[in-house]
């Protein structure tokens, strides 16, 4: 969308990037350099390649990578959606990633107060799971919660680029 001019390089600047071990950096700096030899191969004008530089193009990967929502096949009733979604995470179902602008801030909780559901047309809405106090912060789980803390840990860590500090953590379960 960049390189078409529909949008501008520095769109998802807002969004914090992970943190990222030095051989996801490799990884994302290989992934580049292909990259960029593809587009010398296809012959894009320089002037439209000039904000694709190896700094730019990890800086989208982390951004995306910490605050993309996985985009899964999942329909019938309402009722059914959960259960659907399940197995379509177990089966690694999923038919791709999308980031939205409002649900990457919902920061990361292992006992969350919050959960978003996705509809038919790929909207996102925000369920409450318990009640929630005002002007407490919403927050999501970015993970399987029923996973053991240290499980999680490595998870939230290797996938994601922090130590989870939430009070389930913190307390050892």
């Amino acid at each position: 969308m960049t390189i078409a001019g529909a949008t501008s390089a520095d769109l998802l600047d807002i969004l914090q990037p992970a943190m990222l071990s030095p051989r996801m950096i490799s990884e994302m700096e290989e992934g580049f350099d292909i990259l960029k030899s593809a587009f010398k191969v296809a012959k894009f004008p320089d002037e439209k390649m000039a904000f694709l530089t190896k700094q730019w193009y990890t800086g989208i990967l982390a951004r995306i990578r910490i605050n993309a929502f996985r985009i899964e096949c999942a329909g019938g009733l309402y009722e059914d959606l959960l259960q659907a979604a399940a197995a379509s995470v177990e089966a690694e179902g999923a038919v791709g990633n999308a980031v939205y602008m409002l649900p990457s801030f919902y920061n990361h909780d292992c006992d969350p107060n919050t959960h978003i559901i996705w509809i038919e047309s790929a909207d996102a809405k925000v369920m409450a799971l318990r009640d929630v106090e005002e002007g407490e912060e919403l927050r999501i789980c970015y993970i399987d919660a029923s996973m053991d803390r240290d499980a999680r840990q490595t998870f939230l860590s290797q996938g994601f680029g922090f130590h989870c500090t939430c009070l389930r953590c913190m307390s050892g379960d």
